[in-house]
């Protein structure tokens, strides 16, 4: 872990009440098991400050599941609907890019399909990938990369004019959380999601076709076959599948915790373009202009 990062690094906690009541996020990943690991925590916290949350998956998953494809994506598209709901997410949206062909598409006509939705909900805030991350997996680089570029054009209404002109006005989305997706990813901030780690359990454990969240179930059956039984599983799937997550998958979350004395923790590179109240130009002509 990066300690000057960390020490550097801005913490956000819970708000009590609702401040955020009325604005909208929305969370871009490439697949059914990303912002479970990387963000459900913030996503739940930000609904529960009162965001309301929207769900865009990039790929179809098809390779995940261990059926043939169209069982993957209709498994996997029924899990990622299980997992939005699970953190309070109004509504999910599936791209259906094939999985692991990412590099494939058109960058541009994701893009116009991103800024469609961005405008359409009025988004204020983007979660995604790191659009600029090295070494991460093509899926993600490209959906992050672009989710950011779309976010950037959303208020240029030159850009998809057609979005305008359907009604759909163009706007900033001005605040971005960038997914740290390894210890050595970089971050500034780092979000306190112990309020929240029920909800992250309880995405991971909908990622069944990825994403180990039936482990726990798979090792209780496997040992009961053997007569043996762990008491840590409980006594029914559900259980076993929220313990061995708690217990085996969220080492990374208490790591990222333990130098800001916090229980569980997410990383985040964040990005706030909003300008200020007050500009240099603002600043000078106050002191400088005069009367004529």
């Amino acid at each position: 872990m990066n300690q000057t990062a960390a020490a550097h690094a801005t913490v956000e906690k819970t708000v009590s009440g609702q401040p955020h009541k009325g604005k909208v996020f929305v969370a871009v990943h490439a697949h059914l098991d990303d912002v479970p690991y990387f963000a459900a925590g913030l996503c739940a916290k930000l609904i529960a400050e009162g965001y309301t949350g929207y769900l865009v998956r990039t790929t179809n998953d098809e390779h995940s599941g261990g059926g043939t494809n169209a069982h993957n994506i209709l498994s996997s598209e029924q899990e990622h609907a299980n997992m939005a709901a699970a953190l309070g997410f109004k509504d999910v949206f599936e791209l259906y890019y094939r999985k692991d062909r990412m590099e494939e598409i058109s960058k541009v006509d994701l893009r116009g399909r991103l800024m469609l939705i961005y405008r359409m909900l009025k988004a204020d805030t983007v979660i995604s990938f790191h659009p600029d991350q090295p070494g991460q997996h093509a899926d993600h680089l490209i959906t992050g990369h672009v989710a950011a570029e779309a976010a950037s054009l959303c208020a240029t209404p030159a850009e998809n004019w057609e979005h305008v002109e359907a009604g759909f006005a163009a706007r900033p989305v001005y605040e971005r959380y960038y997914f740290s997706t390894s210890a050595d990813a970089p971050f500034n901030r780092v979000v306190d999601i112990g309020p929240h780690i029920e909800k992250k359990i309880d995405a991971i454990a909908e990622c069944k076709s990825q994403g180990g969240g039936n482990l726990g179930s798979q090792l209780r059956a496997r040992l009961t076959g053997q007569g043996k039984r762990l008491p840590l599983l409980g006594n029914d799937d559900r259980t076993a599948d929220r313990e061995y997550i708690r217990r085996f998958l969220l080492d990374p979350y208490r790591d990222f915790a333990k130098p800001h004395n916090l229980q569980y923790a997410e990383r985040f590179f964040y990005v706030d373009d909003r300008p200020p109240s007050r500009t240099k130009v603002d600043e000078y002509v106050s002191k400088n202009a005069v009367r004529v």
